[in-house]
């Protein structure tokens, strides 16, 4: 590998971890700091939650017109620009409405993971795709774990908003940063965009199945760790630094887990049962969330639902690009991610509308049975009909 292209691997890699640490700095002490000036927990789902809608219906135009134009590193640097400015703004005018605002740019700056995916991967060539998207899935737990830690740290000391100045420091650097980093031109840039891409995607029905698949998933640590999980907490007695070590917790297993995917998880258990396998745990530990005696079971719990989603999500990702041309990448990606935005708007706002008008006990219950049923869906579904995911389990095992 040429010297050159290693720094910008790097350099990149970083800019990934900071793209994390801009967006999820002050995500442990949202629904606190929410409760604190007066919302209520509907609204407060609603507020964690509006960051998915908004990338439902950003990420797919994103990727298709990253590929059209061929500018990747711009829509990085302008979804850099919109959370630098909105997050200022509910740091200095705090509000329900800001709150929102706020979270719209997340959901429209993470829109631009899509770009962060292909990008990456256009670094090592079409063969190695999963292995770098695997090897970039690390920069998710890892930059929101600094992101959430310095954040912690700081709220702590002062306040639970200005763990946003945290979210805008990283969002400037990792603006910074882009402006070093060399936009890779594979071969198949010389070919003008073809829209029969979106149409052929579109039709593909595997990347529904995984993307449907992925919703789930992630609706669980979003309507738990990233919202109703904290109050758990504060009812057990947390400060600002235990909640944020709180959603450190379940980062750090998760990006174990990650990392554990290609050289043990698929190897010992196949990619189909390390995904089935992560479901099932992911469904059952989070039920016993709200039941949690002391912070100590807390953390525990926490940590199992790290490591099942990590086993869980990581499968679904490496496998929505898996031998796509690199052309086609950031399309299938864009639908990917589209879909599965769903999910992240919907745990949070199911969740507060379940808690605000039954119990957190309910919530937290049908969260959980919701990943066991889609364990079970996997099992009858992905060997019969995700063939791509047949066919590449054996090479990516032999990698």
């Amino acid at each position: 590998m040429k010297k050159n292209v290693r720094l910008d691997m790097i350099l990149f890699f970083i800019m990934s971890l900071l793209f994390f640490m801009s967006i999820s700095a002050f995500d442990p002490f949202i629904s606190t700091f929410a409760t604190e000036i007066g919302i209520t927990p509907s609204v407060v789902g609603g507020i964690v939650g509006v960051a998915g809608l908004a990338s439902l219906f950003t990420r797919l135009p994103v990727g298709v017109l990253s590929d059209m134009l061929l500018k990747r590193k711009l829509f990085i640097q302008v979804g850099l620009c919109i959370t630098i400015i909105c997050w200022s703004i509910a740091f200095l005018f705090p509000s329900a409405a800001t709150l929102y605002l706020g979270k719209i740019s997340d959901g429209i700056t993470g829109s631009t993971w899509v770009i962060y995916n292909v990008m990456f991967a256009s670094f090592f060539g079409v063969k190695e795709a999963a292995k770098a998207v695997a090897i970039l899935g690390i920069a998710s737990p890892a930059g929101s774990l600094i992101g959430s830690t310095i954040g912690g740290i700081v709220a702590n000391q002062y306040g639970y908003e200005y763990s946003f100045i945290v979210a805008v420091i990283a969002a400037f650097i990792a603006l910074l940063l882009s402006f070093f980093v060399n936009e890779k031109q594979n071969e198949e840039c010389k070919v003008q965009y073809d829209l029969k891409i979106l149409g052929e995607q579109l039709s593909d029905k595997a990347i529904w199945l995984i993307g449907l698949l992925a919703t789930v998933s992630i609706m669980v640590p979003f309507g738990t760790r990233d919202t109703f999980t904290p109050l758990v907490a504060v009812a057990l007695g947390a400060n600002p630094y235990m909640i944020s070590w709180l959603s450190n917790t379940h980062l750090i297993l998760y990006g174990i887990a990650t990392a554990l995917c290609a050289p043990f998880f698929y190897k010992k258990l196949g990619i189909v049962k390390t995904s089935i396998i992560g479901a099932l745990l992911q469904g059952i530990t989070v039920m016993f969330i709200p039941y949690a005696p002391n912070l100590i079971t807390l953390f525990i719990l926490q940590a199992a639902a790290g490591i099942a989603f990590g086993m869980n999500f990581t499968v679904l990702t490496s496998l929505s690009i898996y031998e796509i041309p690199y052309r086609k990448q950031s399309t299938r990606m864009g639908i990917f991610q589209s879909v599965y935005a769903g999910g992240m708007f919907a745990g949070p706002v199911i969740m507060g509308v379940l808690s605000e008008f039954s119990s957190l006990h309910v919530s937290f219950f049908a969260i959980g049975i919701t990943s066991i049923l889609c364990a079970l869906f996997m099992k009858i579904t992905l060997k019969k009909e995700f063939t791509v995911n047949i066919r590449s389990e054996k090479a990516i095992q032999q990698k």
